[in-house]
């Protein structure tokens, strides 16, 4: 018998907010054997369904999947429309198959409950990740996120732990506890303005000193990361393995406001003046001296890269294109690539980098081989606030002083790659304000 929790989940999916389409229909199709071949920010960029070797027919279930979103369908409406197609196909029940390794295997294909994990999974996670953007554009007014879990009996002790729990829209906690948390989580998160915080009484938290990094996960990617245990909390929340992530912040697509530089001196009025287009980043944000940090000019070169020599000019903005492209590990062929930094994995696609390059004078091409090392071992991340928004600063120093800024969009049109600075140390420790969320 449904319950309270499942009709207003079912009331939910007959909404179809944009941002949810978009979200579903913006994947790509990726062929996976188990489902953990992917990390679940990968499952943000590609819709998958393990044992599904064939693209056409997991086209057919991506479509179905977006059919039943758009449309409001309810899981009975979805499975009855999609098991024709799949029995057709020879994607029905319990056979015996060649896995990728050529040995014959005895799996479980189409069945209805797997068409159930499919329906629930992929919609719960676009309703999530189109509300994430939804609130992070409302932060202005409402700026406290409140953890809602379902209460029953079928609540994961954990999620109940969290529930009625307020932070901070800008904490941390939320890259590991935004829902789902797990396969059927039914959480969900509710935005909070400063009036609505006073009136109710509840307490706004910090997981600053809360949050745990768990160690010894081995090589497993999708081994939870973090653990949390709030004051009052009599076990610690862990996400369950390949769910530590957040499917609204991993969800990337082109930051438009990416290439415009930041505004100098008197933000606001530069910004709306005629003279040039800027972003302005938010000013009295704590900074590098706030948290005991050292000038760049004086980090030493064991804390620094290895020297990498720039590469070579491009004639035209082909040549520095092909530079850029290559790099940066991705091509026509190979058109994204996703980075794994001490935060938040970073998503590179091909059809953004042609923007890096507008500006030819600036040269990005020449200090293209500093990226990637930059993202996976910098020396600090910063989560440092705009006028519209969050993006990351992740500051890259290396022993020949060629140093790098990569900002990474974390607003809510999520997580990608839309900038990359070769700066002076001067100009990096303006950039180095906000919350230090990762340092050497």
């Amino acid at each position: 018998m449904p319950t309270t929790a499942d009709t207003a989940l079912s009331a939910l999916f007959r909404l179809p907010p944009e941002q949810a389409m978009r979200f579903l229909a913006e994947k790509g199709h990726r062929v996976t054997w188990n489902w953990d071949e992917m990390t679940g920010p990968e499952h943000a960029k590609a819709f998958t369904v393990a044992k599904v070797t064939r693209l056409d027919l997991l086209a057919d279930i991506h479509q179905a999947v977006s059919k039943a979103l758009a449309e409001g369908q309810t899981e009975r409406m979805f499975a009855k429309d999609l098991i024709p197609i799949l029995q057709k196909k020879g994607w029905w029940g319990l056979k015996t198959v060649t896995n990728p390794e050529g040995e014959e295997q005895q799996v479980q294909l189409g069945s209805l409950h797997r068409l159930e994990t499919i329906f629930r999974t992929n919609l719960q996670t676009a309703y999530m990740a189109g509300r994430y953007q939804q609130m992070k554009r409302g932060v202005k007014n409402a700026p406290y996120w409140q953890y809602l879990a379902v209460m029953d009996s079928r609540t994961r002790s954990t999620h109940a732990a969290l529930h009625g729990r307020v932070f901070r829209h800008d904490d941390p906690v939320w890259n590991h506890i935004y829902p789902p948390n797990g396969f059927r989580c039914r959480c969900r998160i509710r935005s909070l303005s400063e009036f609505r915080v006073k009136q109710s009484g509840v307490k706004v938290e910090s997981s600053e000193g809360y949050l745990t990094q768990l160690t010894g996960q081995g090589e497993d990617r999708l081994a939870p990361r973090v653990a949390l245990k709030m004051p009052g909390m009599s076990q610690a929340f862990i996400p369950d393995r390949g769910w530590d992530y957040n499917p609204g912040a991993a969800w990337g697509r082109w930051d438009k406001a990416g290439l415009l530089p930041d505004c100098p001196g008197d933000g606001a009025a530069f910004a709306q003046s005629e003279k040039k287009k800027c972003i302005v980043m938010l000013p009295n944000q704590k900074n590098w001296l706030h948290y005991g940090r050292p000038n760049l000019r004086d980090v030493g070169n064991d804390l620094r890269l290895p020297e990498l020599p720039p590469l070579k000019k491009g004639k035209d903005n082909i040549e520095a294109l092909f530079i850029l492209q290559s790099a940066l590990g991705v091509s026509i062929t190979n058109p994204m690539r996703i980075i794994k930094t001490p935060v938040d994995p970073v998503v590179i696609r091909t059809e953004f980098l042609p923007h890096l390059l507008d500006k030819r004078d600036h040269l990005r091409e020449r200090y293209a081989n500093h990226v990637i090392p930059t993202l996976e071992s910098p020396y600090e991340v910063w989560l440092t606030a705009y006028e519209d928004g969050f993006r990351k600063h992740y500051i890259g120093l290396f022993q020949n002083k060629n140093d790098m800024l990569v900002v990474v969009n974390e607003n809510w049109d999520g997580s990608l790659l839309w900038n990359i600075l070769h700066a002076r140390n001067s100009y990096l420790n303006n950039r180095r304000a906000g919350s230090l969320i990762w340092k050497k």
